[in-house]
């Protein structure tokens, strides 16, 4: 029964994977979420390993896109946390949906299993 129940845990999980914004992998027992929405900034050159003798306009350069980067890094991370909330969120209601529509065809199931029983009771 576990078998079957994760079975259509995965097959519910793959069936809402087109509202899914990002990645979601099973392997060997570890589930792993990547985005697909969000793209990481590329860091600048280091302002710490600027030459000593680099001029002023220079260095000013290299702390104007240190601090760009900085600004898309934090927006590269806010990308991310949303992303993985609303997919959060569309996983936890096809889980809750899933389970539902199974426990509602396990209890048809039982009651037709026990009808025969039921019917038997009252003669």
């Amino acid at each position: 029964m576990r078998a079957i129940s994760k079975i259509l845990l995965v097959g519910g999980l793959l069936a809402c994977s087109p509202v899914l914004a990002g990645n979601l992998t099973f392997d060997s027992g570890q589930t792993t979420w990547r985005t697909t929405q969000c793209t990481r900034p590329m860091p600048p050159p280091s302002v710490v390993h600027a030459n000593p003798e680099t001029r002023g306009d220079a260095m000013n350069t290299l702390i104007a896109q240190y601090n760009g980067y900085v600004d898309a890094m934090q927006a590269y991370m806010t990308c991310i946390g949303n992303e993985a909330d609303h997919d959060q969120v569309v996983v936890n209601q096809s889980i809750a949906a899933s389970a539902q529509k199974e426990i509602g065809e396990a209890k048809q199931e039982s009651d037709r299993v026990g009808e025969p029983l039921r019917r038997r009771s009252m003669q």
